[in-house]
């Protein structure tokens, strides 16, 4: 029997505000709202797309995705993004059509409230 995946009515975020903070302090407010904007347009994009592909079994290209989704997450502190990133990575290695359809949802879930915490963070900021 495969992995079974909790899910939650309303999804925490899991960002890790102190790389988000370092990022912030390290680009300055103009350009950190730059770089949200493109990491809100990307990861839409992508977890889109992934949850296409996992309609259309196609587990390539949706464990692809999955590998990028990760390393935009990881890289701007959304940790909770990376980690079902990762799962959806590893359904679409096995071709899992099921759990890749769930995590896909899963992820579109987390990415969105992940997404809404830096925009809210980002308005906080002085």
């Amino acid at each position: 029997m495969g992995q079974v995946f909790p899910l939650s009515v309303a999804e925490q975020g899991y960002v890790d505000f102190e790389i988000v903070s370092a990022l912030r302090a390290s680009t300055g407010s103009k350009r950190y709202g730059e770089i949200v904007e493109d990491v809100v347009f990307s990861l839409t994009e992508k977890v889109t797309a992934l949850m296409q592909n996992a309609r259309e079994r196609e587990f390539a290209e949706a464990e692809r995705l999955a590998a990028k989704i990760g390393v935009i997450a990881r890289q701007i502190g959304l940790k909770g993004v990376a980690q079902v990133a990762s799962a959806a990575q590893d359904c679409g290695a096995r071709a899992d059509y099921t759990a890749l359809s769930a995590v896909s949802v899963r992820l579109a879930r987390m990415a969105e409230r992940s997404l809404f915490s830096l925009i809210e963070f980002d308005a906080q900021a002085p």
